[in-house]
Parts: C-alpha cells; sequence; structure tokens
C-alpha cells in the first residue's frame, strides 16, 4: 500500500436518476396545473365581488371625513445649548410620541431646531391632542412654540 493512497480524493457522488430532476406539478381536475393548492374563482364569486365594488364601501372609520394625517411640530429646541440635556429630551418626545400612537404610522423628522411628529389614522388629531398634553409641562417648562398641521 502506498502512502498517497491515503490522500486521494473519494470520487464525486454519481448524478441522481433524471426521473428525479424533474419536478411535476399535480394536475387540478380541469387540466391545469396546481400551483399553489388554489383553485379558480366561480363566476359566481366573481360577482359577488363586482357587486360589492360598485356599490362603494360601507359607511366605517375610513370613510368618515377627517383629517387622517395630523403633524405636531415643536419649535425653538435650539434654545438648550447642553446637548445631553437635548439628547435626553428629545428622547421623552419620542417616547411620550410612541405612546401616542399606539401603533399607528409614525413620522418622525429630527432638524436643530424643530421636531414634526405626524400620526397617521382615522382618529390622528385625538392622537395629537394625547401627545400634546403627554408634553404640556416640558413645552411650559422650556419654553417651545407648538404648531398643529392636520391634513
Amino acid at each position: 500500500m502506498d502512502d498517497n493512497d491515503e490522500h486521494t480524493p473519494a470520487p464525486p457522488p454519481s448524478p441522481p436518476a433524471e426521473s428525479t430532476l424533474h419536478y411535476t406539478v399535480p394536475p387540478r381536475p380541469d387540466g391545469w396545473p396546481n400551483w399553489l393548492g388554489r383553485r379558480p374563482m366561480r363566476p359566481a364569486n366573481r360577482d359577488k365581488i363586482r357587486e360589492a365594488l360598485e356599490a362603494g364601501l360601507p359607511d366605517g372609520p375610513l370613510t368618515v371625513p377627517g383629517p387622517f394625517l395630523c403633524y405636531l411640530t415643536i419649535d425653538d429646541l435650539d434654545r438648550t445649548t447642553d446637548q445631553r440635556k437635548l439628547i435626553r429630551l428629545r428622547g421623552r418626545i419620542h417616547a411620550a410620541a410612541r405612546v401616542a400612537a399606539e401603533g399607528c404610522h409614525t413620522t418622525y423628522h429630527a432638524t436643530d431646531s424643530a421636531l414634526p411628529i405626524g400620526i397617521q389614522g382615522p382618529d390622528a388629531q385625538d392622537r395629537i391632542n394625547q401627545l400634546r398634553n403627554a408634553l404640556a409641562r416640558l413645552i411650559t417648562k422650556h419654553g417651545w412654540t407648538i404648531r398643529y398641521e392636520p391634513r
């Protein structure tokens, strides 16, 4: 036996049989392939969907007129010169905004002097009012100016 026999690589495994390389999709009773186990929609169901679309949306929170995106902008943040204090204040504002939003889509864009916070939803104005009430002591203490912009 030669010392080189121990270091020779093993031959690669043989390729699988050709029948296992091709994937087949099971056919539906109508002859079309059953890609995801879905069945074609019945004409009666299509008619129901068409009627519902023609009738329009039912009355609900999405059809009630009102502001769906409201902003609360806090100005004059540049009055605070201590960066550590400013970071803590922005953190408190951000935490209050997240509590007021409670899972609604929010926008939060910070600049050096202003901080606009937007809340989106059918009750956006109520949530902005809740945010303003939560931040009322900070706003008064630091002399910040606030603006409302419903859209």
